[in-house]
């Protein structure tokens, strides 16, 4: 019984894990978003 257990909480470790770097790899993408530059600034001039 307590392998099982063990096991459970092996694989919730490792859920936490892949949520974790999910959530590193989204942050960095959104970090290095750039703006759009507006198409109407450009056309005014």
């Amino acid at each position: 019984m307590s392998s099982v257990l063990s096991r459970v909480v092996e694989l919730m470790g490792w859920i936490t894990v892949g949520v974790c770097v999910l959530l590193l790899l989204i942050a960095h993408h959104i970090d290095n978003y750039q703006a759009p530059e507006p198409v109407v600034a450009l056309q005014s001039k």
